[in-house]
């Protein structure tokens, strides 16, 4: 796979994984404090998704594919089975537990390790901005009206 196919690809897992837990805040939105942090990781995720997209439209205006990196594909088709599967869970969950075991399935997935392993490839101009997102994610408050919420908590600092 190219560099352009895998970020077009991650965009979508991560856009696909945001509406999972914007699905569980809607459907368990008796909970202030969940719908809260499922709003929150949803948040997350969609602003992967919109670095993603971003560096992939870098490479489109350079009419560049960037590196072949066979590697990532059978990652890439892992973590969308895995994706797939916790979709279809958080569509049939009745109960609250259920709900949170998505949670955290959603958050152990390799999608953030691709994320990450990914900014690596990316060029620098990617890797600068990737690492600014991540900065500001975990220092600031973030507010968004797709969210309404401030950040709920700080991501450990990186070491």
């Amino acid at each position: 796979m190219y560099v352009t196919d895998i970020l077009d690809k991650c965009a979508d897992l991560a856009a696909r994984a945001a509406a999972v837990y914007r699905q569980l805040a809607v459907r368990f939105g008796d909970d202030g404090e969940r719908v809260r942090l499922w709003r929150e990781l949803a948040l997350e995720e969609e602003t992967h998704a919109d670095v993603l997209r971003r560096e992939l439209r870098s490479f489109e205006s350079d009419d560049e594919a960037g590196g072949f990196l066979p590697d990532f594909a059978e990652r890439l088709q892992s973590t969308d089975r895995e994706l797939i599967d916790l979709e279809r869970r958080a569509a049939a969950a009745k109960k609250l537990d259920d709900a949170l075991a998505i949670a955290v399935a959603l958050e152990q997935r390799g999608l953030e390790d691709l994320y990450d392993d990914l900014v690596l490839q990316g060029q620098p101009a990617f890797r600068i901005l990737a690492e600014r997102v991540e900065a500001a994610l975990s220092t600031q408050p973030i507010l968004a009206s797709n969210a309404g919420l401030p950040r709920l908590f700080k991501r450990p600092a990186a070491k």
